[in-house]
């Protein structure tokens, strides 16, 4: 950024486009394009004022940049900001979602429960020097436990599921129209 306001003021003060082109290892054409452009971009731009700089390990980059390459987008500063602007409603708290985790919380309680009886019942045998009778019944009831813990599992993934479906509906609409952008040559 600072070189292209660089460039713009000093072709302005008269320094050549070719002496330019030479001093920053660009094209001719890239020179034009940044004196051309350059005004526009600051009208464009004029109220962003405030720079906002963060750390990320280079694997975050990546992946960022991959997740950007696969929506289009060439500029991580206009996804940014995209993304910026649309935080108020992407990270809302999840009002259903936290009320389906109370209600699957209430269930694994439940399920909890039943563990412990069991298990009470077991050690209580034992304890007694009884032979451990695991009758049809019970085995039944361990099985229906057992059901019930991977129907909560399911729901858990689907409620991930689709909570991952919509932020990434929710981020693409955040992100609409950089892609076309991009494509039309526009910074």
């Amino acid at each position: 950024m600072i070189e292209r306001s660089t460039i713009s003021q000093e072709r302005r003060n008269g320094v050549s486009a070719v002496s330019l082109a030479a001093r920053y290892d660009v094209s001719l054409k890239t020179i034009y394009n940044v004196v051309n452009h350059w005004d526009e971009r600051q009208t464009a731009n004029g109220s962003r004022s405030r720079v906002v700089g963060i750390r990320v390990s280079d694997d975050d980059l990546r992946r960022f940049d991959a997740a950007l390459s696969r929506r289009g987008i060439a500029h991580r500063s206009d996804a940014m900001r995209r993304l910026m602007l649309a935080a108020e409603g992407v990270f809302l708290p999840d009002d259903e979602m936290c009320d389906e985790l109370r209600n699957l919380g209430a269930a694994l309680n439940r399920v909890g429960n039943n563990v412990n009886q069991i298990a009470r019942r077991l050690n209580e045998a034992k304890v007694r020097g009884e032979r451990l009778s695991y009758p049809a019944s019970s085995h039944r009831d361990v099985r229906a436990l057992a059901g019930l813990v991977f129907d909560l599992a399911d729901q858990v993934q689907e409620m991930s599921r689709a909570r991952r479906s919509v932020l990434d509906l929710e981020i693409s609409s955040a992100l609409a129209g950089l892609a076309e952008r991009n494509e039309n040559g526009a910074e």
